[in-house]
């Protein structure tokens, strides 16, 4: 690989959630812990699915041993010019936890890259999207939040069952993944020099109340981060304070109350914001540091013919992004209500056939491949 398309190379892969240059000589170490890729169970994947979820294999004699990890199971390729990467924010405290951590996944964005049309897609899934889970006998044993097939208090099986069941439930073809936990964002971001970010008064406040403010189970990033006393327009974030402001579902438009998808579009426009800054800014010495610097802190199973074969894109084309996306679209959800004990959750139980169908037409051009029959049916 020529020195130039190492520095082409760097500039899709690193984003908010998993900054990252890949250059081969920092390959193994990123690809230290990698999930691996097995044939996938023969079988349809319908099962009946129960309310009740099956927890994962535990393996280890500590007091709180984690979920055996599942594998990644092989998918053909549904258009041969589009790669997808599944990117994984987790809420890891520190930068010795990502993959192997107990850490949800705080945000989970597939990046769509056209190769053909050169364009990159992001696509968020909802942490509280309602979804079938799949087991590890690679069926589907019970419906849950889509975060919890990660990790967290459902059992969750890592990347691998995260990858499963979104391919799985949304007819998908993601076989890699780029993890990356608080601290590894915040120091990535410090590292190009942080981000000029537009910021209403509201999300100043936000910022700052996170910092000064009383909240335990923020990370000691956060809680040790320079107050912004900047006043509203572009204001220059260091690394801490963009991973409050891209972690902030609390203020939406003019200073409104938010919500998750006011969080969902922070998380994307700063993955904008850094491609063109990185892309733009940084000279060949920098991205050569930052490529080094970025194998202490990310998890990926990216093989070394996909990034070379990125990087051809990368060098040959004006990489433009299409509008932001999210599983599910706003207004197409209700929320779940417990069978048993009548109450509503915070579960976002859709339609998701029908949201299959469209995720496939947005990154495909078409809807490619059956997609299992949501239970219960939810009509837009």
């Amino acid at each position: 690989m020529s020195r130039v398309m190492k520095v082409i190379l760097v500039v899709l892969l690193i984003i908010v959630l998993a900054v990252v240059g890949v250059g081969l000589y920092v390959l193994s170490s990123m690809r230290a812990d990698a999930v691996d890729t097995v044939a996938k169970p023969t079988g349809d994947l319908e099962a009946v699915v129960s309310e009740e979820p099956v927890i994962a294999v535990i393996e280890g004699t500590d007091p709180t041993p984690s979920p055996t990890p599942m594998p990644i199971y092989q998918e053909e390729a549904l258009e041969e010019s589009v790669v997808n990467i599944l990117l994984i924010g987790t809420d890891s405290r520190n930068a010795d936890e990502t993959e192997n951590s107990d850490g949800r996944s705080d945000s989970m964005m597939l990046a769509s890259l056209n190769k053909e049309k050169g364009t990159l897609t992001l696509v968020s899934f909802m942490r509280d999207a309602r979804v079938k889970r799949i087991g590890s006998s690679g069926r589907f044993t019970f419906s849950n939040k889509l975060n919890g097939a990660y990790r967290g208090g459902y059992g969750g099986g890592g990347a691998g069952e995260l990858i499963n069941t979104l391919n799985g439930n949304f007819g998908l073809d993601i076989q890699e993944y780029i993890a990356v936990g608080f601290d590894g964002f915040a120091a990535l971001i410090d590292k190009i020099g942080g981000l000029d970010v537009e910021l209403d008064q509201a999300e100043i406040n936000f910022i700052n109340d996170r910092i000064t403010g009383i909240h335990e189970l923020e990370p000691d990033i956060v809680k040790n981060a320079k107050t912004v006393t900047a006043a509203p327009g572009i204001v220059h974030l260091d690394g801490a304070q963009c991973l409050i402001y891209a972690r902030n579902r609390h203020t939406g438009e003019d200073g409104g109350e938010g919500n998750d998808f006011d969080r969902v579009n922070r998380q994307q426009e700063i993955i904008q914001l850094v491609f063109k800054k990185v892309k733009g800014e940084m000279n060949e010495q920098a991205i050569a540091g930052l490529i080094s610097f970025a194998s202490s802190y990310i998890t990926t199973n990216m093989k070394a013919e996909t990034m070379m074969a990125l990087a051809k894109v990368l060098l040959t084309n004006d990489i433009q992004f299409v509008p932001p996306y999210a599983v599910p679209q706003e207004g197409t959800y209700k929320y779940y209500v417990d069978d048993k004990t009548n109450e509503k959750t915070d579960q976002l139980e859709f339609n998701i056939k029908k949201a299959a169908t469209a995720l496939q037409e947005l990154l495909y051009g078409a809807a490619l491949t059956p997609t299992p029959k949501p239970t219960p049916e939810v009509e837009d």
